[in-house]
């Protein structure tokens, strides 16, 4: 299975200030920067760059067990464009309750 099979993949990024006027990335234009640490069991947070900003991600999933497998995979792909993270393979016994 992979990420961007998952329900609500990609997650929305959010602007550092939208009033500002700063764009939201596309997931092809978004790098990944930094990832987690997750602050709640279920969601995977990450950090990407576009246009010198940074945009912050919160991804939730169904388990603490699929966040963790997501967050380990996603440090592997720092660098990447959000877009190719849709490509990751996900572990499918990490999606099994």
């Amino acid at each position: 299975m992979r990420l961007r099979e998952l329900p609500n993949w990609p997650p929305n990024p959010t602007a550092p200030n939208p009033a500002a006027g700063n764009k939201l990335p596309r997931p092809d234009q978004a790098v990944v920067k930094s990832v987690g640490p997750r602050r709640l069991g279920n969601r995977v947070a990450f950090t990407s760059d576009f246009e010198g900003s940074p945009h912050t991600y919160d991804y939730e999933v169904k388990n603490a067990r699929l966040a963790e497998h997501i967050e380990a995979v996603l440090h592997k792909h720092i660098g990447k464009s959000v877009l190719h993270l849709g490509d990751i393979e996900i572990d499918e016994d990490a999606v099994i309750e």
